[in-house]
């Protein structure tokens, strides 16, 4: 199984130049600060004033004064979450870990997967095990304590979020139940794929709410992206893939206690052909064929189907093989950051009619972590160890 990329986040990085303001013919490169890490990020993360990085030696990051000061070792080498002054990983070893702000504390269990991005609660973390449980942990004298476990069946290198499904509060959400046989593909990482979204009340865990696909169809993804069209209630985008059709963007939402497709977007017609979704500000876009040309439009629904614009062409948010589902960004409605095809410039579009390029950020390498919107700013690591930061206009 390939080693995915993961992502980082961090703290007062660095100050960068605006955009320049030009045509889409005429882009040209903007300055912008940087910092030097010891390797690079795989996963970034934020919460408060603090951003945080995680990068690829297991080291958990903050950035003062541009410098990166190490907070933490043998962290995670994947994911990290941030909530409540805490940050969240999972160590190679399926151990817990939680820097407090002063210190990492634990849990005794060392059944995690390494692989899985957890979500933090208020009072409490929930992550997934390497057998595909969900476990809640709760603070205790010293450290964590298991709280709540269910057996889940959830992908081992499931992402799961928080989405506020019915309109009364946040619930815990997870591609589940897994299988190899339906479409070998592969593109995430593996060939074993979810055939099933379900919601889980967030402290015992107990299933609420689930959707089965019904044979050939698989969710080609890892995470149920949490996004609000309308009202106070969200919907999932993700992925659906089926051998006859390929991928095709889907958005699920619940009724009266009950999930169900809500509409679903046109698939490729043949198999083999994904696209990367990207969400915010009350929108969906996607990057199709992120490993082939790169098109990235924005779908909206009409009825129990959606339409999607004329496709902006050379651009790419994944690598064959990573976990990383985060590599592009809404700045704001219609306007978005997006890696180059090469990975190796950012390029900030304003789509709010026809898409044009407004900004051009060169990397010292590819990118190698997810891209992180915070104070306004687009925060992004490449493989040459750096750290940029870029405020886009």
């Amino acid at each position: 199984m390939p080693v995915p990329l993961r992502r980082y986040a961090l703290s007062l990085f660095a100050v960068v130049l605006p955009a320049a303001q030009i045509a889409c013919a005429q882009a040209v490169p903007t300055a912008a600060t940087l910092v030097q890490l010891p390797a690079p990020a795989v996963w970034l993360a934020a919460e408060g004033s603090q951003r945080y990085a995680i990068t690829q030696k297991s080291e958990l990051l903050t950035v003062q004064d541009g410098k990166a000061n190490v907070l933490a070792k043998n962290f995670s080498s994947a994911f990290i979450a941030a909530c409540s002054g805490r940050v969240v990983g999972v160590n190679d070893a399926g151990q817990l870990q939680v820097w407090n702000g002063k210190a990492v504390e634990t849990a005794p269990n060392t059944d995690l997967s390494p692989l899985a991005h957890p979500v933090c609660l208020p009072f409490g973390i929930v992550a997934a095990t390497r057998a595909g449980d969900l476990v809640r942990f709760d603070p205790a004298t010293g450290g964590w304590r298991e709280a709540a476990r269910t057996a889940a069946n959830a992908l081992p290198d499931a992402q799961l979020t928080l989405a506020n499904l019915d309109g009364a509060g946040d619930e815990v959400v997870a591609l589940t139940r897994p299988d190899s046989a339906r479409y070998d593909h592969g593109i995430l990482g593996d060939t074993a794929e979810a055939t099933e979204i379900t919601v889980f009340e967030r402290h015992g865990l107990g299933v609420l709410a689930r959707l089965k696909l019904p044979a050939p169809y698989v969710f080609e993804d890892l995470q149920a992206r949490p996004v609000r069209l309308e009202g106070g209630r969200d919907s999932l985008a993700v992925v659906r893939s089926s051998p006859g059709g390929g991928a095709a963007l889907a958005l699920v939402s619940q009724t009266d206690g009950k999930l169900g497709l809500r509409a679903t977007g046109p698939d490729f017609g043949q198999p083999q052909r994904w696209l990367a979704p990207v969400v915010g500000f009350g929108q969906l876009w996607a990057v199709k064929t992120p490993h082939i040309g790169g098109l990235l439009a924005q779908y909206t629904q009409a009825g129990d189907t959606m339409k999607f614009s004329a496709p902006f062409a050379g651009v790419s948010s994944h690598s064959i093989g990573s976990r990383n589902l985060n590599a592009a960004v809404l700045t704001a409605p219609g306007q978005l950051v997006v890696p180059s095809q090469d990975h190796r410039t950012l390029l900030a579009l304003d789509c709010r009619a026809a898409c044009r390029v407004t900004g051009k950020l060169a990397l010292g390498g590819t990118y190698s972590s997810n891209l992180l919107l915070f104070g306004g700013q687009v925060w992004v690591g490449d493989s040459g160890g750096r750290l940029h930061g870029w405020t886009v206009s």
